[in-house]
């Protein structure tokens, strides 16, 4: 019996002792590695939280980008057939019951969800959807909750961009690309998503529209289900700034509307322009566009290059002025000197005029645009003065706009000049530029001489509104005074106003501005391709105050469109045409604008068709003839007698046979098209038809009173306005 007992007690003693060594091995070496599922199920792991990426806005608030947030739901099966156990309903009911839900609330079909809950294995996890928006995951949340359905698990997704405009300013905008900075052991999943900008407003603003990461603490049980735990930590992520921009939509739509037009009339390769503030250096358009834009993906145009700011082209004679400019500060020209002009033999460089114009004053040689001319005075300036004057309008350098993809343009150094660079650069050649740096300095010229920094952020700010950051107006430098700006700026109005761009002078506004046609530079030779072109026009209104300062350019017009003159300068007139019709404009109020362009129609009816023609070509109306062949009296007219009526607008005048049978009947004939033609060939043409014709100007016929088809009789009068 006693031996029995300390049998017993030897046993349990080992058994004890083997115990404790058992605990001691599993609590203190962990030979199966407990101690890592232990700090998985009661340490808090960490959930990364992605911010928001920020909108871009234009000047009044028009969103044009936005981002939208996508998330992961899955559904986990076990936890779903544990509760339709516990529920006493069958699983194919729950699944019933949750695809409802899901579908209700989504775009998603509740049989294709229904599909994804029983494919497969039952028992694990499954991915319903990575697509759910942030507020159709709101309204599932809320209807789990409220019907007690379980099984729900979410997860952020992924982030998309919405471009409100589509493919407006969409090589200003930008695009993104989706990264991700590898895997997070800790989380097990990705880490830092976001999406990055890769070139545009997008990628120059990237670190301030991504914004800051945040994160939260999160204890998951065996189920991956997230349970209840006290004084868990979180760090709200900071979503991006949101970026006002200066640029007007409404503005910028008339510009790229304008460059599409000119684009197919004149076969341009490419486009662009800047409208820009003066006085402020906000930017309020940044267009550039291809003929292929309008049928390429607008995601596909996003990524192509900023025209604007980084094409380089040579500006041709838009340089002339901002050459006479040294000339007027250092009054080393006088109003009325007479400067040769037409030939002039530079050492062994020839350098000439497209017209032979004999002496001419500053003014005329703006106006005329005489390579010559420009050329005697910039020897006046001499080199090192012209190079510091362009160097101080911002040529050879980027601009201070810090876009992406920006070019500084090209300007050598002056060491690095020639015997023929100060002649070249006078008139725009051996010096390439943006359409931006362009502006900047035409804005220089509009504003009395103070170079004002380009902007085109007005400003940072957050969800609320608030505004974090601001740009005000920024003077770099004054770079001329008022009265030699001043008088520049009339030499800019004669341009439009008798010049080479007269064609475009409207009534009731004053403008100002100066065209350019450059012949493109062979890549890889110091010489010019003998058929491509740019044609460039730099102009500012009203000349008396500028407002708008404008740049407009085309790349490889079609012959004949090839010159400033014939695609620029008319795409620039019918920007500030639009700009001005704008009901919020105010550089010339509506009203203003209707009084000074419109006449009262005068009485026509009864009168024959010759009086009638005269009296609307002496006013300058623009009509059309509609009657019969056999008839030569006015008898109805449209507007009526006394209507206040545009110049512009087209008048139709009913003709029909007169009751008076002293009057003879003359056969009608059709009034053929002339804009286009030469005045030779528009001559030839009439002649044809029997028109008698009124030339203003010369070069290519740009507008006639008579419209094309109407019905005219021999002899008829017809205005033309033409111009090089």
């Amino acid at each position: 019996m006693k031996h029995r007992f300390w049998f017993l007690m030897v046993i349990f003693c080992l058994a004890s002792l083997l115990w404790a060594v058992y605990l001691f091995s599993i609590q203190i070496l962990d030979p199966f590695n407990f101690a890592g599922a232990r700090r998985v199920r009661y340490v808090p792991g960490k959930e990364i939280l992605v911010p928001r990426r920020g909108a871009i806005l234009d000047a009044k608030g028009n969103l044009l980008v936005s981002s939208v947030s996508y998330y992961q739901l899955d559904i986990d099966r076990t936890a779903v057939t544990s509760w339709a156990k516990r529920e006493n309903i069958g699983v194919d009911e729950a699944f019933n019951r949750i695809s409802t839900v899901i579908a209700s609330h989504t775009s998603l079909n509740q049989e294709a969800v229904l599909k994804r809950l029983n494919l497969g294995n039952k028992n694990s996890s499954i991915q319903v959807s990575n697509k759910i928006s942030e507020a159709e995951l709101d309204k599932i949340i809320r209807d789990f909750k409220n019907k007690d359905l379980p099984g729900l698990i979410h997860s952020f997704a992924s982030m998309k961009r919405i471009y409100s405009k589509d493919k407006l300013a969409a090589r200003l905008m930008g695009s993104v690309r989706e990264v991700s900075d590898g895997f997070d052991t800790a989380t097990n999943s990705k880490s830092l998503y976001k999406l990055a900008g890769i070139c545009g407003i997008e990628a120059t603003y990237d670190k301030l529209l991504s914004g800051d990461y945040g994160w939260r603490e999160i204890v998951l049980d065996a189920n991956q289900q997230r349970v209840p735990y006290p004084n868990l930590h979180e760090k709200k992520p900071e979503n991006g700034r949101n970026v006002w921009l200066t640029i007007d939509a409404n503005i910028q739509e008339i510009v790229e509307n304008a460059l599409y037009e000119g684009l197919e009339k004149y076969s341009a390769k490419n486009a662009g322009a800047v409208v820009i503030d003066p006085n402020t250096g906000r930017i309020l358009a940044l267009a550039g566009v291809s003929m292929e834009d309008k049928t390429d993906d607008a995601g596909i145009v996003r990524v192509k290059s900023n025209i604007p700011v980084s094409f380089m082209f040579e500006p041709g004679s838009t340089m002339k002025p901002l050459t006479m400019l040294p000339a007027l500060e250092n009054k080393l020209v006088r109003p009325n000197e007479l400067i040769p002009a037409g030939r002039y033999q530079a050492g062994r460089r020839v350098i000439s005029d497209t017209h032979f114009y004999g002496d001419l004053t500053p003014r005329e040689i703006i106006v005329k645009s005489s390579n010559v001319g420009i050329a005697h005075i910039a020897e006046r300036i001499g080199s090192v003065r012209l190079y510091e004057k362009f160097i101080s309008l911002g040529f050879g350098q980027k601009t201070a706009l810090n876009l992406f993809g920006e070019s500084s343009g090209i300007f050598a150094k002056l060491q690095n000049w020639d015997g023929y660079t100060l002649h070249s650069v006078s008139f725009g050649q051996a010096i390439s530029t943006t359409a931006v740096q362009l502006a900047t300095a035409y804005s220089a010229v509009a504003n009395g001489g103070k170079l004002m920094k380009p902007t085109i952020v007005d400003s940072f700010r957050d969800d609320d509104g608030r505004v974090l950051e601001q740009f005000e107006p920024t003077l770099l430098r004054n770079v001329s005074t008022k009265t030699a700006t001043d008088t520049l700026k009339s030499y800019l109005q004669g341009v439009v106003d008798y010049g080479t761009a007269r064609h475009i002078k409207m009534d009731y506004i004053r403008l100002g501005g100066k065209t350019g046609t450059a012949q493109k530079n062979v890549i890889g030779t110091k010489g010019y391709s003998s058929n491509k072109y740019n044609a460039v026009f730099a102009g500012m209104f009203p000349t008396e105050d500028p407002q708008m300062v404008i740049v407009v350019f085309y790349d490889e017009p079609a012959y004949g469109f090839h010159y400033g003159s014939t695609s620029s300068a008319p795409t620039f007139k019918k920007i500030v045409e639009n700009i001005l019709f704008m009901p919020d404009c105010q550089i010339l109020p509506y009203n203003e604008r209707l009084m000074k362009t419109s006449l009262n129609m005068p009485k026509l009816t009864g009168m024959s068709l010759f009086q009638a023609e005269n009296t609307l070509n002496r006013f300058g109306f623009l009509y059309k003839v509609e009657g019969p062949d056999s008839a030569s009296i006015v008898i109805d007219q449209f507007p009526k007698e006394g209507v206040i009526v545009d110049r512009n607008h087209p008048i139709t005048l009913k003709i029909g046979p007169s009751r008076n049978k002293s009057i003879p009947v003359i056969e009608a004939n059709s009034m053929p098209n002339l804009i286009g033609l030469s005045l030779r060939g528009a001559m030839k043409e009439a002649a044809k038809h029997g028109v008698a014709l009124k030339i203003n100007g010369s070069g290519i016929v740009r507008k006639q009173s008579v419209l094309p088809g109407s019905r005219i009789l021999k002899g008829s009068p017809c205005v033309l306005e033409a111009s090089l």
